[in-house]
């Protein structure tokens, strides 16, 4: 009983970080704070999208998947490697590696949003939908990069 209170506290406490991100005027001026300002990273995803910059190799695959995620709130729940409040996408990419309905299943995850597929991971926090707020085109790139992850 007390493991599941603290989890149960700590996933409201982890909750509640992550929509004070979500809510934070960084988020809102485009991005998340990190090592690339939030201004330049979006306009790094944009130069990729105007330009094909990525295939002049001035920005990586990676690099402008991550300025879009940062751009889309994404990292306000998840990390590449470790769980925050939902899993790692890495995890996420290992679960759905070898299903052929993975693409679609996730989108459709991520614009409608959900609960009950990582209940162990997450502590029974949904995911919350996404559309109309992140294009559907800015959807499928970010599901494209999270499925990439798989080994």
């Amino acid at each position: 009983m007390k493991q599941k209170l603290t989890r149960l506290l700590l996933s409201g406490v982890i909750a509640v970080a992550g929509l004070a991100f979500l809510n934070s005027p960084t988020l809102a001026a485009g991005g998340a704070s990190s090592a690339v300002p939030a201004k330049k990273a979006v306009e790094t995803a944009a130069e990729v999208k105007k330009t094909g910059a990525e295939a002049k190799g001035k920005v990586s695959g990676n690099e402008a998947a991550m300025a879009l995620a940062k751009k889309s709130g994404c990292l306000g729940c998840h990390t590449v490697e470790t769980k925050l409040v939902g899993p790692s996408w890495k995890d996420i990419a290992a679960r759905y590696k070898g299903d052929s309905k993975a693409k679609a299943t996730l989108i459709e995850k991520v614009k409608k949003g959900g609960k009950g597929n990582w209940t162990k991971v997450t502590g029974g926090v949904p995911m919350p939908p996404n559309s109309p707020k992140v294009p559907d085109a800015d959807i499928e790139k970010l599901v494209d990069y999270v499925l990439s992850m798989a080994k």
